[in-house]
């Protein structure tokens, strides 16, 4: 015999009794915290386990669906004689009761047992669980990797506090660090990488045809929400089609699928109203006539789904992450979002958004609005004046590759045909060829010589 099992050690045979071996964590995550030990049987005796490649990912999945609060244990894979053991440590939880398959468990000598009702009142009395994005990240705020370029540039244009304020005491005046630990609102909010959360992670893909099935392209959005805004529609900009405009004024007219002010609506309202203890991600699904916006957790009981324009109601599930996104102006704090997005796609001309409700995720589907209307008769060539005055508007098609290149020219306006040929994935001569018709429909314009100039976006 190796070891006894105890209140803080447990023996399982193998992940085949994962269901147990999740009760027997929420058991010790209500008590003083444990170990359950994979390999072994009821006497400490080795099993001969071997585990399959996806074995621990299949398990940590079931453990983050099954508990609430979502238990996060440390799982070492040890190598033992000929096979392995798996430890997976948990410590006593901050916030209990701990729930498994929705019923509570505690620890009590070597069995984990479950709580009568009266335990788990005596337990909510005694350790009330703040929201989430309120709670403290079990990591030393020291060790975390923080965008410091936009903590300054939203000190400088939005927080105003002192710009000599560094940006560990910026987070201290916006009350997100508190005794030097740090709130999960200020992690997701301002980390420069998102290594904590995977379920924060952004999906955004854009698939061939009308269902989710064969993948034209796809993106992990891995970086904090704020940024996570303009990364996702700058994806979705990639693959939605624009005409540009060409009325003769100095200024030219873009014209999208999609009313981007409504989608970029729809993208805050699910990365701040989320539900961030649901282990699924905020999917963005871009279809050839449609586009989606899959945001995890339940449509508040308080608004009708059903009747959203009648709704004028905020109920932030993440109050401190709609605080701060309040702050800094990318929603307003008067429940008008929903009806905005409404309000947008019927002025754009397309029919209203549809919101759905289906397994544990709020859902707004968006429909295409055709560049080209087939009864328009602006369009149709038949009707057109032979001559045609200078002034009138000109559609020029521009492919998503042309869009990328008008967008990096955007945000750096000396950047060389070289790095677009690496930004766009292609040879120089085909970004020289792109460049020439740009500058063609007089889209571009390059102001200097061409070594030392720079490129001007015309549109």
């Amino acid at each position: 015999m190796l070891r006894t099992e105890s209140e803080i050690l447990e023996f399982k045979a193998s992940f085949g009794e994962w269901k147990a071996i999740i009760q027997s964590l929420c058991g010790f995550a209500n008590k003083d915290g444990g170990t359950v030990i994979v390999g072994f049987n009821d006497n400490g005796e080795p099993t001969k386990l071997q585990i399959g490649k996806n074995t621990i990912e299949d398990f940590v999945n079931k453990l983050k669906t099954n508990t609430d609060p979502v238990l996060y244990p440390s799982i070492n894979v040890k190598t033992f004689a000929l096979w392995v053991i798996v430890e997976i440590a948990i410590p006593k939880s901050d916030y209990k009761p701990v729930f498994a398959f929705g019923k509570a468990y505690t620890r009590v000598e070597k069995n984990t047992i479950k709580l009568s009702v009266t335990e788990i009142r005596e337990l909510i009395k005694k350790f009330t669980l703040p929201d989430f994005d309120k709670q403290f990240i079990d990591k030393n705020v020291d060790s975390v990797e923080f965008d410091e370029k936009l903590i300054k540039n939203l000190n400088r244009f939005y927080f105003n506090f002192n710009k000599n304020l560094s940006v560990k005491e910026i987070l201290n005046e916006l009350e997100i660090i508190k005794n030097n630990k740090l709130k999960n609102a200020g992690y997701l909010c301002f980390v420069k990488e998102n290594k904590k959360f995977p379920n924060a992670i952004v999906k955004v893909a854009r698939f061939k045809g009308d269902k989710p099935i064969h993948f034209i392209d796809m993106k992990d959005i891995t970086g904090n929400l704020i940024t996570a805004v303009e990364q996702t529609i700058a994806f979705i900009k990639r693959h939605i089609n624009m005409e540009v405009i060409i009325t003769g004024k100095p200024a030219h007219t873009n014209k999208w699928e999609y009313p981007l002010k409504a989608i970029r609506e729809a993208v805050i309202n699910a990365i701040v109203h989320r539900n961030y203890e649901n282990a699924a991600n905020i999917q963005v699904r871009i279809f050839d006539n449609s586009l989606e916006i899959w945001s995890p957790g339940n449509f508040p009981k308080e608004i009708d789904i059903n009747n959203l324009e009648q709704t004028n109601r905020s109920i932030p599930k993440n109050k401190l992450i709609a605080d701060l996104f309040h702050k800094i102006e990318l929603i307003e704090a008067w429940g008008t979002g929903l009806f905005r997005i409404i309000d947008q796609c019927e002025n754009f001309g397309i029919k209203k958004p549809v919101f759905r409700s289906i397994q544990e995720a709020f859902i707004i589907i968006f429909y295409k609005k055709q560049l080209i209307e087939k009864n328009d008769p602006v369009n149709d060539p038949v009707n057109d004046p032979v001559n045609v005055p200078v002034n009138d508007p000109v559609n020029v098609p521009v492919n998503n590759r042309e869009k990328l290149i008008l967008d990096l020219i955007k945000k750096d306006k000396s950047i060389t045909r070289a790095n677009l040929a690496v930004e766009c994935k292609v040879s120089i001569e085909t970004i020289k060829r792109d460049i020439k018709k740009l500058r063609k429909n007089n889209l571009i314009k390059r102001i200097g010589s061409d070594k030392t100039g720079i490129w001007e976006v015309t549109i």
